[in-house]
């Protein structure tokens, strides 16, 4: 199972001819490139469902991103995303924030770097479930730590979460002096792992992939259960 060889490629040129004529001149790559990283993201889901039960109702059309950005709110104005990405979803709702699996090759875009940038955790939690979350981890401490101190865990991710901004001081409510508030500082609780460019045009990627996937997958798991019952 590879993703399409034009991939890399395409988006390498995408970044300097960003504009509709040069897209709809080579619309089929894209609609080639778009087919395959689609039936990559169902066998992704396929192999995923079995080890994370909320993933079972997804399909992978709810799961790429399209390509067009939204222009509304900024300043920049380039028309198309200068990559391709799946987001795996726990509970299948689109709709709701929830934990989950990311994939994104391309371009370096989104504040992600060039190649392959994977992983999962939760991003941009709402002030609720992230509250929820701290209190988990808070009850739970030995069992996060021990998520976190997972081999497999710690050659891809290390010991830092990918997030939008850490808090220089304790959340309210929790102890300035208690020995792991660290663990509590952080907005988001994303892991990311950049695949080496070698991989990502070879039938490796597959198995590399849901590699990294499942180091994140206790992770998930806990975060799941810390936010269930919260949905907004």
């Amino acid at each position: 199972m590879k993703i399409n060889s034009d991939t890399l490629q395409f988006f390498n040129e995408l970044l300097v001819n960003n504009n509709r004529d040069w897209f709809n001149e080579n619309k089929p790559r894209w609609t080639a490139i778009q087919s395959d990283f689609l039936d990559f993201t169902q066998a992704l889901i396929d192999a995923m469902t079995p080890l994370d039960p909320g993933l079972h109702n997804l399909q992978a059309k709810q799961c790429v991103y399209r390509i067009y950005r939204d222009l509304r709110f900024t300043t920049d104005k380039r028309p198309y995303k200068t990559h391709i990405a799946c987001f795996l979803y726990s509970g299948g709702d689109r709709t709701v924030c929830s934990p989950g699996y990311y994939m994104q090759v391309g371009v370096a875009d989104y504040g992600l770097q060039s190649g392959c940038s994977l992983g999962g955790g939760f991003f941009m939690p709402s002030a609720k479930q992230l509250a929820a979350i701290r209190q988990e981890i808070f009850y739970c401490t030995n069992e996060f730590k021990a998520i976190m101190a997972e081999p497999s865990y710690k050659k891809y991710f290390g010991d830092q979460f990918y997030s939008r901004k850490i808090l220089t001081r304790p959340p309210k409510g929790y102890p300035a002096d208690w020995p792991d508030v660290d663990l509590l500082k952080w907005t988001d609780y994303t892991t990311m792992y950049d695949m080496p460019e070698k991989v990502i045009l070879t039938d490796r990627l597959f198995d590399q992939v849901l590699k990294v996937w499942k180091a994140s997958l206790p992770l998930n798991l806990f975060l799941e259960r810390a936010i269930e019952g919260i949905h907004e």
